[in-house]
């Protein structure tokens, strides 16, 4: 019989209290701009949820004249059809990063100069009789924000709520900062303000007038670049060794960052992914949980903000397309085919939803086939889009990119009422813009490579692009690239900027060989002599890069992790190339002509 006085559950006065700390959690929302409530796909309706939280239940059913308010902590009323309760029993941030491999509580992302998004996970502890909350319940997480690690004096602060209907995820936007600036931030169980999560580390970025020589502080701001991570295939040491030591401010991640495949793990490793290839929204959370609990991946996600490019294919399914995928579509033959039994919409709708839940990132407009690529301005030193697919035969109409996401990029700018807005500028306009507004650096985060070698598919799409800078003297372009599992460094067609390609950190590629260092030198020896604008190939080893920018010159040193089949942070510089303002190519020579591993097109005899 459920007993009048009851531990595990608070009570707050009115039903209406829960609807703002619902909506509070950014979680709950559409993945997608102006999309109707519709599915687990799309928005969850918070009125809804909190209606259901107030429904009568076990307990109101006891009458309630014979009980007094006072043995209720936390019970301001005795009106018990108004109650609104949360759960009280005690919460884990699964992703704290305490022993175990439990998770990282904290990761934040998409930094703008004045706000920031912050990300955890809190699931409810089982009571001392193994009781768990029914769907009814949501628990209370409070977060705060300051510039100092003991966070005395927080500059933003609240409180929001989740559910099962979001696997217990928060997101919150916090508001109100200074641009350019480091900032603290910890999560707390509202219940049990004891239970906090570790004090994660963010920044914000500088604002869009910010002259070159004053971003960040004056000293180069450096980003971390990543893509392709494979659970089965290798522990993620590269995020670690990045968060440890290098001086890294942002971190980039350009797609992969799950997989969605299931293959067993490699000889000597010992930790296989769970579950199935993906397929059902439960499945996607589990793999984006397990994923999380690799230590040196929780430690980065805690040390800076992140801007991830979402998605290349396996985050959702391997080699997908509007229509498909290279195992489903929505044909009949296509949902049988799929090793999940799923077809390819559902697995699409069920990937976006807990990738959107999992992940610190804005919503993104699912009207042009899931709109998903961004802009991010960091004073006048850069402009960084992410999320556009470049690597983009002669027939005109053929675009990987698609019409609009070639003519349209998404700007985010801060109007004058300090609320975001959102603007739709073409990738070319955006690159536009960027020239006008004395940008000196166009940095294009892309999923896959953009050298000549690699749209040989795309020419027509390739060479608009690439004509559109040359004719219009946009100089100083930066494309970053993953994908492929393998480094490449290019200078691009036309002497109108390069190209800086990254490795997995831990998927590895079909064409180089992973137990033969010298064979794999050849293999990159052939690649950097038949193709004119690869000035450096390199295979054998797992790893990411740095980019550091000034007004006047760029580096990109590329760092490469002896071993990936236990932990470790056994990580060294195996190249460093130099890009000054104003060239539009590699200074020569190109990596000062010596590199550790992989083969320069100034050694290569042809």
């Amino acid at each position: 019989m459920w007993r009048p006085i009851v531990p595990l559950i608070f009570f707050f006065a009115g039903a209406s209290a829960g609807i703002p700390k619902l909506d509070k959690n950014l979680a709950f929302r559409s993945p997608f701009f102006d999309e109707p409530q519709v599915g687990p796909s799309f928005a969850h309706d918070t009125a809804a949820i909190s209606r259901r939280n107030t429904q009568p239940t076990r307990r109101d059913t006891v009458d309630a004249a014979q009980f007094k308010d006072e043995p209720y902590p936390g019970f301001f009323t005795s009106d018990f059809s108004n109650a609104i309760s949360i759960w009280s029993s005690g919460v884990n941030f699964t992703h704290s990063g305490r022993a175990f491999l439990q998770l990282n509580s904290e990761f934040e992302g998409d930094p703008f100069d004045t706000t920031i998004i912050l990300w955890t996970r809190a699931e409810p502890l089982p009571t001392n009789a193994g009781q768990l909350p029914d769907q009814s319940v949501p628990v209370c997480v409070s977060f705060k924000i300051g510039t100092t690690r003991d966070l005395g004096n927080p500059v933003d602060s609240g409180e929001a709520f989740t559910t099962y209907d979001v696997d217990f995820t928060v997101k919150v936007e916090v508001t109100g900062l200074k641009p350019d600036t480091m900032y603290f931030f910890q999560f707390a169980d509202c219940t049990n303000p004891t239970v906090v999560s570790p004090v994660g580390t963010t920044r914000t970025v500088a604002s869009v007038d910010t002259p070159a020589e004053h971003v960040n502080g004056g000293k180069p701001l450096t980003l971390a670049v990543f893509s392709c991570s494979q659970f089965q295939t290798g522990w993620f040491n590269a995020y670690g060794f990045a968060a440890h030591n290098t001086t890294a401010d942002i971190f980039v991640h350009l797609g992969d960052y799950v997989n969605i495949k299931s293959l067993s793990s490699l000889p000597c490793i010992g930790r296989a992914v769970l579950g199935r290839e993906l397929a059902t929204i439960q499945d996607y959370r589990q793999r984006l949980g397990q994923y999380r609990s690799d230590p040196d991946l929780q430690f980065a996600h805690q040390s800076a903000p992140w801007i991830t490019v979402w998605w290349d294919d396996h985050e959702v399914a391997n080699n997908g397309w509007k229509a498909g995928s290279s195992d489903s579509n929505d044909t009949t033959a296509g949902c049988t085919f799929s090793p999940s039994g799923a077809c390819f919409t559902d697995r699409k709708f069920a990937g976006v939803r807990a990738y959107h839940e999992w992940m610190p990132i804005r919503q993104v407009d699912a009207g042009d086939q899931f709109r998903i690529w961004r802009n991010f301005q960091i004073g006048k030193l850069l402009l960084t889009p992410v999320s556009v697919v470049v690597s983009l035969a002669d027939e005109p109409r053929r675009s990987l990119m698609g019409s609009n996401q070639e003519k349209c990029a998404f700007l985010p700018i801060l109007s004058h009422s300090k609320v975001y807005k959102l603007i739709y500028l073409g990738l070319m306009d955006t690159l536009d813009q960027s020239k006008s507004r004395g940008a000196v650096w166009r940095v294009v985060g892309c999923v896959t490579s953009s050298s000549r070698d690699a749209w040989d598919g795309y020419r027509a799409n390739r060479n608009r692009v690439l004509d559109h800078l040359y004719n219009n003297h946009i100089d100083n372009t930066v494309i970053l690239a993953g994908d492929s599992h393998a480094n490449w460094v290019s200078d691009l067609a036309r002497a109108i900027g390069v190209e800086f390609a990254g490795t997995g950190t831990t998927s590895t590629p079909d064409f180089f060989s992973q137990t033969d260092f010298n064979q794999a030198v050849n293999t990159s020896s052939i690649f950097v002599k038949d193709n004119v604008d690869l000035q450096w190939s390199e295979g054998f080893f797992r790893g990411f890069f740095t980019l550091s920018l000034t007004p006047t010159s760029l580096n990109a040193t590329y760092y490469s992790m002896r071993n990936v089949t236990f932990r470790n942070s056994d990580g060294f510089a195996i190249a460093s190339f130099l890009v000054n303002a104003g060239d539009n190519h590699l200074a020569r020579p190109v990596a000062g002509g010596h590199v550790l591993s992989g083969a320069l097109k100034s050694q290569v005899v042809n």
